[in-house]
């Protein structure tokens, strides 16, 4: 074999040698061959990219370095958009709720007006009952002074028959909201306050008088239920619905369908719309409302 071809078979190694500066040492050598250098190398730097990425990760200093992420700001945009239409929504609910809280009151003869903080009370029906006992003195008053000698007791019972009248008196005339038959009337003592009107699924039910919406929704115990706001302090309820067709809000005609009847809710106990009629926050007959029935 020749020598330049068994001198070109050896494996390359390289001597770092270490001389110290003064007389008093001794020169170190350290041998090592190149892929060894290149390991060392390629190691420091892999630490070197590993501690920058841990302070970076770990420390506030990543917070000093603006790295931008094109797919982290895309996500967090889209995160902050659902967030605020998410806290759009809970605001107009809050608007609503505050709108129905504010009719419902008026309807128990409060007098309220909505502000920005909530519900503010201008009056109560406390004060109403003042202000009647008022005017009952100054008509007491005006009749003594035209020289009239009525008995109180006399007085009383006129007052008392008016106001029977008055109850009694058709003031809020209404129509039957669905096609059927009564199959349950008014009751009291069995805290049935309204009627039972059984038809078939799907009949429409139709608004009894003119008014606004101000609840339509769903509710455990009389499923699909709506609620108009009449003016003279009346409310009407169509509960125990299949489906509704108006939302709140709306403002509805007599006779326009409102609703399709329907048997929700876990108190109904066949198809059938259960309609009822408050006056000032008190149910009421609908019989004694409601024009031409025939039962």
């Amino acid at each position: 074999m020749p020598t330049d071809q068994h001198h070109r078979s050896k494996k390359v190694r390289y001597d770092l040698v270490l001389v110290p500066r003064d007389d008093a040492g001794e020169a170190k050598s350290v041998r090592f061959a190149p892929w060894q250098a290149l390991m060392l190398v390629a190691g420091s730097l892999i630490l070197i990219v590993i501690a920058v990425l841990a302070l970076l990760a770990y420390t506030p200093i990543g917070a000093l370095i603006p790295i931008e992420n094109a797919e982290l700001v895309n996500r967090y945009s889209k995160d902050l958009v659902s967030l605020n239409q998410r806290m759009t929504s809970l605001m107009e609910q809050l608007v609503e709720l505050r709108s129905y809280n504010v009719k419902l009151r008026k309807a128990l003869g409060e007098q309220v007006v909505a502000t920005d903080s909530g519900v503010a009370v201008v009056g109560s029906p406390r004060s109403a009952k003042i202000e009647n006992r008022k005017q009952a003195g100054q008509l007491e008053r005006a009749i003594g002074a035209a020289g009239v000698q009525i008995p109180r007791s006399a007085l009383g019972m006129a007052a008392v028959q008016l106001l029977a009248q008055e109850q009694h008196q058709v003031v809020f005339p209404v129509v039957l909201p669905a096609e059927g038959y009564i199959s349950r009337g008014f009751d009291t003592d069995q805290r049935h306050y309204g009627l039972d009107i059984a038809g078939k699924m799907g009949t429409l039910v139709n608004a009894a008088a003119d008014g606004y919406v101000v609840f339509a929704g769903w509710t455990s115990d009389d499923g699909y239920k709506l609620i108009l706001s009449h003016s003279g302090g009346f409310l009407t309820f169509y509960q125990h619905n299949q489906s509704l067709l108006k939302s709140a809000h709306a403002f509805v005609r007599r006779g326009e369908p409102i609703a399709l009847l329907g048997n929700s809710g876990q108190t109904s106990v066949g198809p059938h719309v259960h309609f009822e009629i408050w006056k000032d926050g008190v149910p009421v007959d609908p019989a004694n409302y409601i024009l031409n029935l025939n039962f």
